[in-house]
C-alpha cells in the first residue's frame, strides 16, 4: 500500500500539480480576504506613478499590484454534491448525462447549480491515501523556485473597487526566500520568465476587494521531478479577494485536456507509474465529448499568494 501512495502521488501531483491557509473547505470561500487597499483610498485615485527604471532598461510596471502564489490545494467535497468551482460550460448536467460521460454536476457554497469540479470527487477519495504527499510535492516546488505563478494586476487605481484593470497571469524567476511558516515570504523581488506564456483578462472589475476573470487560457507550469511543461487549463476562471495587507487569496477552475497531460507523463521517467493511475483520471473526465468520450476533467485549485515585485526587461519584449 505505501508503494501504491507513493505512486499515486507522484503522478498524481505532476498530472494536476502546478496550483497554508487553504485547505479544501477553508480560507478560499468567498470571505477569505476583505476590505480595503491598505494605504489607498476609494475616494482619492492615487497619482499616476512615472515607470521605475533599474539598469540594463529594467523596469517595474506602474499602477501594478502582484502576488506570487506560495500555497496551491486541490480542492474536495465541502459536503457530498458540493464544492467550490465554476460552471464552466454553461450548463447544469444531472448524473447520467451523456454530455459528461456520466458525471453530474456539482453545487457550489452559495448555492449554484452547474459546478464542474469532476476532481473534487475523486480527490476525497484520493486524500486520505496521498493528499500529504501530494501537497508536500507541490509546497516543494513551490518554495524551491520551480513553480512561480503571479497573478497582477496592472491598471489598477483602488485595489478595493475599480471599474476595470487587468489580470495577468505568468510565471516568474527567483530563488525564493521562505519564511518562518515555511511559504515564500513577502515583498520579494521577482524576474518576469520571458520564456513562458502570458494569460491575460482586460476589463476585470474589482468591487469590494473581490474579483473574477475569465473565461480564459491558463497557462500553469508543472516542474515536479524530472516533468517540466506549461500545462493549459481550458476554460480557465479565477476568483480572488484582495486584503487589507495587499494579499491575494481565492480559487481557480478549469478544465484539462487529459490526452496532453498524460501524452507529457509518458514521456518522462514516471512512464510506469502513470500508465498504472491513467485509467483513474481517463474515467472521471467530464467534458468535451469525442465519440461518446470526454477528453477533459475538470478541476479546481485553492490558492494564497504574498506580496511580490516583478522587474520587466525591455529588451526581451
Amino acid at each position: 500500500m505505501k508503494v501504491l501512495s507513493r505512486v499515486v502521488a507522484t503522478v498524481t501531483a505532476t498530472l494536476l500539480g502546478g496550483c497554508e491557509g487553504l485547505g479544501s473547505n477553508d480560507a478560499a470561500g468567498p470571505d477569505v480576504a476583505t476590505s480595503a487597499a491598505g494605504d489607498v483610498q476609494a475616494d482619492e485615485p492615487r497619482a499616476r506613478a512615472p515607470v521605475p527604471f533599474f539598469e540594463d532598461n529594467r523596469y517595474v510596471l506602474p499602477e501594478s499590484h502582484v502576488n506570487v502564489v506560495k500555497k496551491m490545494r486541490f480542492t474536495s467535497l465541502i459536503e457530498p454534491g458540493v464544492a467550490l468551482g465554476f460552471d464552466l460550460d454553461g450548463e447544469t448536467t444531472p448524473e447520467g448525462a451523456s454530455k459528461s460521460c456520466g458525471h453530474g454536476d456539482l453545487k457550489g457554497v452559495d448555492g449554484e447549480e452547474g459546478i464542474d469540479n469532476q476532481l473534487a470527487k475523486i480527490w476525497s477519495t484520493l486524500e486520505p491515501l496521498v493528499g500529504t504527499q501530494v501537497d508536500a510535492l507541490l509546497q516543494g516546488a513551490i518554495n524551491e523556485g520551480r513553480v512561480l505563478i503571479m497573478f497582477e494586476l496592472t491598471g489598477v487605481e483602488d485595489l478595493r473597487n475599480d471599474d476595470s484593470v487587468t489580470l495577468n497571469v505568468y510565471r516568474g524567476l527567483l530563488d525564493p526566500d521562505v519564511g518562518t511558516f515555511g511559504t515564500i515570504a513577502p515583498d520579494q523581488t521577482f524576474e518576469m520568465d520571458y520564456g513562458k506564456p502570458v494569460s491575460t483578462v482586460e476589463n476585470v472589475r474589482i468591487e469590494d476587494g473581490r474579483l473574477e476573470a475569465g473565461p480564459v487560457v491558463l497557462q500553469i507550469p508543472i516542474a515536479i521531478l524530472d516533468l517540466d511543461i506549461v500545462a493549459e487549463l481550458h476554460f480557465g476562471r479565477v476568483r480572488l479577494n484582495v486584503g487589507d495587507d495587499g494579499m491575494m487569496a481565492g480559487y481557480i477552475g478549469g478544465a484539462l485536456n487529459l490526452e496532453e497531460v498524460i501524452g507529457a507523463l509518458l514521456d518522462t521517467g514516471a512512464e510506469a507509474e502513470t500508465r498504472l493511475v491513467q485509467p483513474i483520471f481517463e474515467s472521471n473526465a467530464d467534458m468535451e465529448p469525442v465519440d461518446g468520450v470526454c477528453t477533459f476533467m475538470s478541476i479546481g485549485m485553492t490558492i494564497e499568494g504574498t506580496r511580490a515585485f516583478v522587474v520587466r526587461d525591455r529588451a526581451k519584449e
